[in-house]
């Protein structure tokens, strides 16, 4: 059995990340409820991850890369989709054909567009099988999931 070690880095920021072991059987939903311990969130949203196998300089093009979504996001919303998607809970880690090196992408809620990029550190015959997924690694302060933001100056905007 592989285990993946994966490096999840903030978009924007990736000075700020968190390396993650995750076993090859385990699910990209298992992926994502790993990011989003390690990064100290606490309101759930919608996420998809997008298989670009490249590193991508801005997040406009990784929309046309295959996605892997929550499942509530599997349907088709006004008649509008960015095309064919995939079940996160069903696409093992395996499924993704990933080697070390390879970059994809993880956006989570998408009124906030949390992006981040994900690396593959490394792929290596797992020594246990369990206390996967795990966080092995934690880089720079987690930003807060919804920044306080100064109402009175927005109210003397108006």
């Amino acid at each position: 059995m592989k285990v993946y070690c994966i490096k999840a880095a903030l978009f924007y920021n990736k000075r700020t990340y968190r390396n993650i072991e995750i076993i090859e059987n385990q699910s990209l939903a298992d992926l994502h409820d790993s990011i989003f311990a390690a990064f100290d969130r606490d309101d759930e949203h919608l996420y998809s991850f997008f298989l670009t196998g490249k590193a991508m300089k801005s997040t406009r093009g990784i929309h046309d890369f295959p996605e892997i979504t929550h499942p509530m996001n599997m349907e088709e919303l006004f008649g509008f989709s960015h095309g064919e998607k995939h079940n996160a809970e069903k696409t093992k880690i395996r499924d993704l054909d990933l080697f070390e090196k390879d970059k994809f992408y993880y956006l989570f809620d998408f009124g906030d567009d949390w992006w981040h990029e994900l690396t593959v550190l490394k792929i290596e015959e797992a020594s246990a099988l369990k206390g996967y997924p795990r966080i092995i690694k934690r880089v720079g302060d987690s930003p807060e999931q919804y920044p306080d933001y100064d109402y009175e100056d927005e109210v003397e905007d108006y």
